[in-house]
């Protein structure tokens, strides 16, 4: 079960910095980021 949600994790952090790379305003990056972070740790305890 950890290791399915690690690989999760690894795909879906593959994928964020793929699209945030490109983000011209790190204030948006920054908070995007963290509300990614917030969903995740809810998903888990969930």
């Amino acid at each position: 079960m950890v290791e399915k949600y690690m690989a999760l994790l690894q795909c879906v952090k593959i994928q964020v910095d793929k699209v945030y790379s490109r983000a011209i305003n790190p204030p948006t990056f920054l908070k995007r980021l963290i509300n990614i972070t917030e969903m995740s740790e809810q998903w888990v305890t969930a």
